[in-house]
């Protein structure tokens, strides 16, 4: 039995090393995904003003996401607050002023209140909590018709480690591929024979 496990090693071994740097590097990007900073960011809701949540840079430096989120997410929420998009649900709290509505509705969340919709309670990689002051055109909105907006924000996956089967001529090949954006390169294996790679890049993406 173990001269068989062997064997199967040695005709193996190149297929075995790609398999096995492939769950180092997972379990390297897992390790770092759930670390302390970004785990915090994560679970605490984050307090932004709404130039704030207009401006990329801003977003990716106070939410420590990458430029293609923050740039995407910049977009987003702007068009939600021109009113593109409605609320997916409406509530209220009692506070003097819309900043301190914003303060009591980050501790709501970040305490998971039973009182909040659960919509304000879903679990999603970043919480952005926002007093609106200001209309579509930049004016000063009057008292009563100031809000807070809760933004969850769910971030596009970046980095893929990908492993699967390939066909040729009715041959199958293992196939390990990563990706990282728009780029994606594939290796392909015949047990312990490299047998070629492929690269791809996506030129329209929605």
């Amino acid at each position: 039995m173990l001269e068989r496990v062997k064997q199967t090693v040695r005709e193996h071994k190149t297929a075995l090393l790609v398999i096995l740097c492939l769950l180092l590097v997972g379990i390297a990007y897992a390790v770092g995904r759930y670390s302390a900073p970004e785990q915090t960011a994560a679970e605490k809701p984050a307090v932004l003003t709404q130039k704030e949540t207009q401006e990329a840079r801003e977003l990716k430096d106070r939410l420590d996401i990458s430029t293609a989120n923050a740039n995407a997410l910049e977009k987003r929420i702007t068009a939600i607050q021109a009113g593109q998009r409605a609320p997916t649900t409406t509530y209220y709290v009692t506070a003097p002023t819309v900043e301190r509505a914003a303060t009591v509705v980050e501790r709501q969340i970040r305490t998971d209140d039973v009182a909040l919709p659960m919509a304000a309670r879903e679990k999603s990689d970043r919480t952005v909590v926002t007093p609106i002051i200001k209309d579509k055109d930049g004016k000063d909105l009057p008292p009563d018709q100031q809000k807070v907006d809760v933004y969850k924000i769910n971030l596009r996956k970046d980095h893929r480690i990908k492993a699967g089967a390939t066909m040729i001529d009715g041959k199958a090949l293992m196939t390990v591929g990563y990706e990282q954006g728009r780029f994606e390169a594939l290796a392909h294996f015949d047990g312990s024979h490299y047998k070629g790679a492929t690269v791809t890049y996506n030129i329209i993406e929605w």
